[in-house]
């Protein structure tokens, strides 16, 4: 099974089984290398298995998708410029292609 080869964990395998799109985004950004600290992105945009949250279209128009206070995330997603950046599941940093975001491990 391709989750196991690139041993991800029983939690986040449960999440992205449910989510075949989002595991071959994950897969296929795993050795992909650190986005340039001196890359400018044109359009960045969060997603949860919802849908789109929020995004930002070259550092000047925002917008964001209300939701219900109930509606929880399985996961978040940063697309940059269409590109998976940063991918969690709950506080586990999956997939991390920027320089800017530290790895914080909570007594793991």
């Amino acid at each position: 099974m391709i989750q196991t080869a690139i041993h991800f964990s029983l939690e986040v395998q449960a999440v992205l089984s449910q989510y075949p799109k989002w595991l071959e985004m994950v897969i296929e950004a795993k050795d992909k290398p650190v986005i340039d600290k001196n890359y400018c992105p044109h359009v960045i945009e969060i997603f949860d298995e919802h849908g789109l949250l929020a995004g930002k279209v070259n550092g000047l128009s925002a917008y964001e998708c209300t939701r219900d206070i109930q509606q929880k995330s399985d996961f978040n997603a940063w697309l940059i410029d269409e590109e998976l950046a940063v991918f969690y599941v709950g506080s586990k940093l999956i997939i991390n292609r920027l320089e800017a975001i530290a790895v914080v491990n909570k007594g793991e």
